[in-house]
């Protein structure tokens, strides 16, 4: 309880000045010991000096308008990404092995604990628009400003590898996919080719040609029509002439073999000079004559007979071959809408391919053009506009602050402990303290013997001193 109301008790600013008086010694002490302390801590940590460049990120050239790039990247984005990229692992790890920093992290804990405290080393800042600031702290000033001014090297070094890489591996895809469509478009076009052959003179452009074919036809039937009515009609004219032919020559010949007999019969009666066997003779060579030229024309009927049946025959043939060639012209006529449907399909499935071929080989150039230029343009993605110093002065910590700092607590440690142990004293100072804890009334406050003499004169005999207070025990 005793405890709770020293607790509880306040103190003004004289009654805290007077403790701090009191105990100066102490508050001295405590401040004194926190002070070196802290000052030890301050004055010992380790100097970090910081060099710092300024990178400005370039944009690639040439523009997209003379080559379509396969990896294109604004420079917004690029400056969204450079901060996770130079913190990269692959980027930390090559500046540690090659400038050999952190050697005892390495051997103790690992590249992994040397590149996690590379990370914390670092500090990255955008600076406008196109260019970031880069950071690096460390012990010695000539290191700071060497890994501060190589970093952005290699951060393009590497930078260089994986477009490079990624250009690579575009130009291998789209040689994959060139190759493949280029199987597609040979197989389309050896598809159509064959079917082609196989609808030969019945495909679309062949239509006009077999419309011509079918109107040459048309007209030639027509003509062999007309040639074969008009044979026709000559064999039938030969026809009916062929009765009165055959009959004149039987008449004829009949005649000629009366004749032939009266001449006998005359010659055996008579001499050959006698006037009637040379009238029958005359008669006889000229009826003759009249038969041998009826025979003649009688012959030359029949030939014209087996002429013009003839012709006829080769006619009809012809007209036949026609007929079958028209219908031969018709039938592709009639097929040629429906093969041009399925070329028309075969012809758009090969253009698609033909299209995404020439596409493919069209960005392969493109990829193995721009896959070249990534490598004459890597000096180009990163100009460091302002390379770093070296430090002349250490960039943490601040002693001065930091020496304040600990003037500061331990000042203030030495009040708090001065002000704690006040408030846990029981010891009375004044009449007021006597009056609000005691609740006696105060008769006479005695001031504090500060020496002997005054003593002796309040205290002069031993009964006095004993029935008297000494004031010290208010103390």
């Amino acid at each position: 309880m005793e405890e709770e109301r020293n607790m509880e008790r306040g103190m003004t600013a004289d009654q805290l000045l007077g403790a701090l008086w009191r105990r100066k010694a102490l508050v001295g002490a405590i401040a004194a010991v926190v002070f070196l302390v802290g000052a030890a801590i301050v004055m010992t940590r380790p100097s970090m000096y910081e060099a710092s460049v300024v990178v400005r990120v370039e944009p690639q050239r040439p523009g997209e308008e003379m080559v379509q790039r396969t990896v294109s990247e604004i420079i917004e984005q690029r400056l969204l990404t450079v901060r996770q990229e130079l913190l990269a692992r692959p980027v930390l790890q090559k500046a540690i092995e090659e400038m050999n920093l952190y050697p005892e992290l390495v051997s103790e804990k690992g590249m992994e604990s040397a590149v996690a405290q590379m990370r914390k080393d670092l500090t990255i800042r955008v600076e406008g628009e196109t260019a970031f600031e880069l950071t690096y702290a460390n012990r010695d000033p000539q290191v700071a400003a060497q890994v501060a001014n190589r970093l952005p090297t290699i951060f393009s070094e590497e930078t260089l590898k994986i477009r490079q890489a990624q250009a690579a591996r575009a130009t291998e895809l789209f040689n994959e996919e060139m190759v493949a469509l280029g199987k597609a478009v040979s197989n389309w076009e050896t598809k159509i080719s064959q079917f082609k052959v196989d609808h030969l003179g019945e495909l679309p452009e062949q239509m006009e040609m077999n419309m011509r074919g079918l109107e040459r036809v048309s007209h030639q039937l027509q003509t062999k029509s007309e040639e074969l009515r008009v044979a026709e009609a000559r064999r039938s004219d030969l026809a009916r002439a062929r009765n009165a032919v055959d009959s004149e020559a039987g008449r004829l010949e009949a005649a000629e073999s009366g004749l032939t007999r009266s001449l006998v019969n005359a010659r055996t009666t008579w001499t050959d000079d006698h006037p009637e066997v040379k009238r029958l003779q005359t008669e006889l060579d000229r009826m003759t004559a009249r038969r041998k030229e009826a025979e003649g024309r009688l012959w030359a009927e029949r030939a014209e007979r087996t002429r013009v049946a003839t012709l006829i025959g080769n006619i009809q043939q012809e007209i036949q071959d026609l007929q079958k060639q028209a219908e031969a012209y018709q039938g592709r006529l009639n097929n040629t809408p429906r093969w041009a449907h399925e070329l028309a399909v075969m012809n758009r499935d090969y253009e698609i391919a033909r299209t995404k071929y020439q596409s493919v080989v069209s960005r392969k150039v493109e990829a193995e053009i721009a896959q070249e230029l990534e490598a004459k343009s890597a000096e180009s993605l990163f100009n460091v506009i302002s390379p770093a110093g070296v430090p002349a002065t250490p960039a943490r910590p601040d002693r001065m602050a930091g020496m304040l700092i600990v003037f500061l607590l331990a000042l203030g440690l030495g009040v708090l402990t001065a002000a704690v142990l006040e408030m846990r004293d029981d010891s009375l100072r004044d009449g007021t303290e006597v009056r609000q804890r005691l609740t006696l009334p105060v008769l006479a406050v005695v001031p504090e013997m500060q020496g002997k003499t005054e003593r002796r004169i309040l205290m002069p005999a031993s009964g006095a001193r004993n029935s008297v207070s000494n004031p010290t025990s208010l103390n």
